[in-house]
């Protein structure tokens, strides 16, 4: 009995390494999204940063459902970042899930914009720009237009 539960304890940990494996790979594939590069650059394929003022795009493969993943955003609250809003809506005519909010980072304030499309029934893109509180709104503006390239381009 002993050797049938250390049995099942070992394929439980391969199941794991396994699936985080899967994991990695799907946060390494390429999303297809429009950037504005001459306010952020490239610094992985799907991350892109500006320094002054603090801005950032993440976009990224995830291996969950779209309904798993409705229920995390929807406990996501933490000291470190403020829920402002969150939800469904449909954007582009996609349904997709929202969450907004601010967070501290070295001491600056950064307004947050997270969505998640359904990419298929085991998948989803999380979509995910951080701008500096008071910052142009050219940055906001070109968040906007990434997360809404991310959508149109994976209906």
């Amino acid at each position: 009995m002993l050797f049938i539960g250390f049995n099942v304890q070992a394929q439980e940990t391969e199941a794991d390494k396994e699936k985080a494996a899967k994991a990695m790979e799907m946060m390494s594939k390429k999303v297809d999204m429009d950037v504005n590069e001459e306010l952020f650059m490239a610094v992985t394929p799907n991350t892109y940063v500006s320094e002054n003022p603090k801005a950032v795009i993440m976009a990224m493969m995830v291996p969950e459902t779209y309904e798993a993943s409705k229920e995390k955003m929807n406990e996501n609250d933490t000291d470190k970042f403020k829920v402002t809003g969150r939800g469904e809506k449909e954007i582009n005519g996609v349904k997709v899930l929202y969450m907004e909010g601010t967070s501290e980072a070295e001491g600056t304030t950064l307004n947050n914009t997270i969505y998640c499309v359904k990419y298929d029934e085991e998948t989803c893109i999380m979509f995910i720009g951080m701008v500096e509180d008071g910052a142009d709104v050219k940055y906001t503006d070109a968040v906007a237009k990434a997360a809404n390239s991310v959508i149109k381009k994976h209906k």
